[in-house]
């Protein structure tokens, strides 16, 4: 089970009684935390009573506050339905970078960004409360706003943004997000669908008969041309031709149309007999969609985007370049922080395409760079990315290479590379906070998601 995560940052340092007081009011708003509420049981076990647990955690924390080099309290988590907020407090308002407030959600959790949001604005307001109260922070007429966490990944959108039209990226958005063309690319990952589509508009754009494809499908025991059909990249015609020359004469998308043709008595123009005793057979071609995804590889990058969607990546995550009109295409995406760059080719990995994956990798300044393409690897190419990453180690400006061949494998592999790279970049967020409770905090979070998952699923399958 993958986790994303998110956040937002707030130029606010917060003391140690401040702190205790923005848990006091989000507990009060049935937002328990984790770290601070196992605290409070341990204080009250200590007493044996509730009465003055308080008292007792007060005087824990300023002693901690004043007489240790880590604080008292660095932050919480708050457990919900299908995701968990969290809090880091970071350092006091002389040294740090202020309040970060994030979330680590499933993917099929509906609408995180919202619930960030909404959680981001509860915590200023409190703060803003608490501060005209007198209860401590910063002055209440200084209240700064909350922003995103600086991190490659935003980074990288940043700069790729800047390079493109909005205009255009809005559009690109907009049509790679049709259902028609994610069912159309999701279909066209098998090479003998993408194969049999080149040759019909080979054969179609010469005029001859598409009869001549027939034979050409007995050797694909997985492929159907009514599935084609279904997903909207062939469409049913009836091809008329002239038995004397062989001139295509008429296509048309029914037999109700040849009917009104055969009854006005219509005569082929180039040897004069009757339509209705021309050649007749029944044809399948290319649609306007198959057409769209297959110019300069266009599936390819509306399989991409639809598979980072499913894997519950936010569109303001993602940016995709318009086509360059050289056959190669690239999109950036912002998983949880990290900067990733797809550099896609339906053909061959040649020396030019690994050349221009490294130039883009360098104007993005992305931490994992995935190249993908559909013919052969070739070692050159692969040689060249290799020695990229090499140089990039040395320097200590690491960046992860991967080579893909085929759409597929990415469908495989990147649900696995993405687990992993959450799971490290939330051990990363949450570790200043394992002391504070005493063991793996974000191994935990991990558990629990899965525990959750399987037990829906047990309760799906019972149902």
């Amino acid at each position: 089970m993958m986790l994303l995560l998110n956040s937002r940052m707030l130029g606010i340092g917060l003391d140690g009684r401040s702190r205790l007081g923005l848990l006091d009011k989000l507990q009060e708003k049935s937002l328990t935390p984790l770290i601070r509420s196992s605290r409070q049981h341990c204080y009250r076990q200590a007493l044996l009573s509730e009465d003055r647990a308080r008292e007792l955690e007060h005087i824990v924390a300023d002693w901690h506050d004043s007489n240790s080099e880590d604080l008292y309290l660095c932050g919480d988590v708050i457990c919900r339905d299908d995701h968990v907020l969290f809090l880091n407090f970071g350092e006091t308002k002389d040294g740090g970078e202020g309040l970060t407030a994030g979330i680590i959600y499933e993917p099929d959790t509906k609408e995180p960004l919202w619930k960030l949001d909404s959680f981001c604005q509860l915590v200023q307001d409190t703060l803003a409360n608490m501060q005209n109260a007198g209860y401590g922070g910063s002055n209440p007429n200084e209240m700064p706003e909350w922003h995103p966490t600086p991190s490659a990944g935003q980074r990288g959108l940043n700069r790729m943004m800047a390079t493109l039209d909005r205009d255009a990226v809005s559009l690109t958005v907009r049509q790679e997000s049709t259902i028609a063309r994610i069912r159309g690319a999701e279909f066209l990952e098998d090479v003998n669908a993408r194969d049999y589509l080149k040759r019909a508009f080979q054969i179609f754009n010469e005029g001859a008969s598409p009869r001549l494809l027939m034979g050409e499908t007995e050797s694909m025991p997985d492929f159907s041309v009514e599935r084609m059909i279904s997903a909207g990249l062939l469409k049913q015609e009836v091809l008329v031709s002239c038995r004397k020359t062989g001139h295509t004469i008429f296509r048309l998308p029914s037999a109700d149309a040849l009917a009104v043709i055969t009854v006005s008595e219509a005569t082929c123009s180039e040897c004069g007999t009757l339509i209705s005793d021309e050649k007749i057979e029944d044809a399948h071609a290319p649609t306007r969609l198959a057409n769209a995804l297959l110019e300069e590889g266009s599936w390819l990058v509306t399989r991409i985007h639809a598979l980072l969607r499913e894997l519950g990546l936010p569109e303001s995550e993602i940016a995709i370049a318009p086509p360059t009109g050289d056959g190669n295409a690239h999109l950036l995406a912002n998983v949880c922080g990290e900067s990733f760059l797809f550099v896609l080719r339906d053909g061959d990995l040649t020396p030019n395409l690994a050349r221009r994956a490294i130039d883009l990798s360098l104007e993005t300044q992305a931490t994992y760079l995935i190249v993908v393409a559909t013919g052969t690897i070739q070692n050159e190419g692969r040689v060249r990315l290799s020695e990229y990453a090499g140089r990039r180690a040395r320097r200590g400006n690491e960046i992860e290479v991967l080579i893909l061949q085929g759409a597929s494998a990415l469908t495989t592999e990147l649900p696995a590379i993405f687990e992993r790279v959450s799971e490290e970049v939330i051990a990363r967020q949450l570790c200043e906070l394992d002391a504070n409770i005493g063991f793996n905090l974000s191994r935990m979070i991990i558990a629990r998601s899965q525990l959750l998952y399987k037990t829906n699923l047990a309760l799906v399958a019972s149902s």
